[in-house]
């Protein structure tokens, strides 16, 4: 399919489908733990119900150049929008814990491989040179709903009635399926290429810069894993804010730094510093930042707001230039290349709960945000020694 300018109406389509679905998506993520939590004997195992969730999203990654190439991405979109609503309704209204977890996990898989469709239809339509401020853009587009949801949800929840915000999120993947079914009738999908796994491994590995950005990309969702699951769940459970305070003040404005920064970031990536001096100085913040927040005991809204503020600047600048640097060396043809990067998404996914859950046989909870500030500096020798694109 022929590259279009951002600013033709199927772009800005691709962009409202895209914040519908971010919007679903975003709106019980910071609850889920919470609430797969009542389904469960202990609080240690919520990682291992994310992590199955995780093996299952790895396993349909993978064969997602394979899914494309028989259905194309049209086709394919609809028929996994169309299984989440389903999940979204199964946990809004069953109470069945043998239900309700498959059904958990079936959601976490379709929303990850529904963004691995939106991810499909924006490289298909993206030019190199303005790679980071198309997809600035589109991370914007995805983290403003993340920015709004959260305080919506936290309206919505009185009384842990969680069925209300999944109720809602199934409807707004609803009207993303909808704009999708109307506007994509005529998408034509590029030439997928499925190599075999070796071949694809041997691509990577001669590539510094691309296994470089890969690992990027693998521990920026590794620390999105562990934000997710354990910072609401420290917060209420030992810190003691309530989860309207988490939902409706601290998150929302912890999350802004996606939607301030990116756009410009991408721009600056684009015409400036190329990716490689954000990329590192991001992974600094991060780990800096992660670390502190085991050592801080106060239950002040506004401290914590701050703290998270400024990890989250440092993820906006991480995300912002792996999506630019990396997709400024594949088209989207290179559908096994993306899709491996996707998978360590994925894979992050399964290792993020897991060690979590190792760690917390031997540490107290607020050490996991220590040991994770250490792991983001395991980067810097790879950001550093990247080719820059400018």
């Amino acid at each position: 399919m022929s590259r279009i300018s951002a600013k033709n109406p199927l772009f800005i389509l691709i962009y409202l489908a895209s914040f519908l679905y971010s919007f679903h998506y975003a709106l019980p993520i910071y609850i889920e733990s919470s609430f797969i939590k009542g389904f469960l004997s202990t609080e240690k195992t919520i990682g291992l119900i994310f992590s199955i969730a995780a093996v299952f999203t790895a396993g349909f990654t993978f064969f997602f150049p394979r899914i494309l190439r028989r259905f194309g991405n049209y086709r394919a979109t609809l028929t996994a929008m169309g299984l989440e609503i389903i999940a979204l309704l199964i946990l809004a209204f069953f109470t069945n814990p043998a239900v309700i977890i498959s059904a958990f996990i079936l959601h976490q898989t379709l929303a990850a491989i529904i963004f691995l469709n939106f991810d499909n239809f924006v490289e298909a339509f993206s030019v190199d040179s303005a790679t980071g401020g198309i997809r600035g853009l589109f991370m914007t587009v995805l983290n403003t709903a993340f920015v709004v949801a959260p305080f919506l949800a936290g309206l919505m929840l009185s009384d842990h009635d969680f069925w209300k915000i999944y109720l809602a999120g199934a409807i707004l993947m609803a009207m993303s399926f909808i704009v999708i079914a109307k506007n994509f009738k005529n998408y034509i999908d590029p030439a997928y290429v499925v190599p075999l796994f070796k071949e694809t491994l041997s691509v990577i590995k001669e590539s510094h810069d691309i296994h470089s950005i890969i690992y990027a990309h693998f521990l920026l969702a590794f620390f999105y894993s562990w934000m997710v699951i354990y910072v609401p769940l420290y917060l209420n459970q030992h810190i003691g804010i309530s989860m309207n305070e988490i939902l409706g003040i601290i998150t929302p404005i912890a999350l802004l730094p996606f939607v301030l920064f990116e756009v410009i970031l991408g721009k600056i990536a684009d015409t400036k510093l190329g990716e490689k001096e954000i990329l590192t100085l991001g992974f600094v913040i991060m780990a800096l930042s992660a670390a502190s927040l085991s050592f801080v005991t106060t239950a002040s809204v506004a401290v914590w707001t701050a703290l998270l503020f400024i990890t989250r600047t440092g993820a906006s600048m991480v995300e912002v230039t792996t999506e630019s640097y990396f997709f400024k060396q594949v088209n989207a043809g290179d559908t096994h290349l993306i899709t491996f990067m996707r998978t360590m998404r994925a894979v992050a996914g399964i290792l993020g709960p897991l060690v979590g859950f190792v760690l917390l046989s031997y540490l107290d909870f607020n050490y996991l945000f220590l040991v994770l500030g250490i792991i983001m500096l395991t980067a810097l020798p790879y950001s550093l020694t990247i080719k820059d694109t400018r």
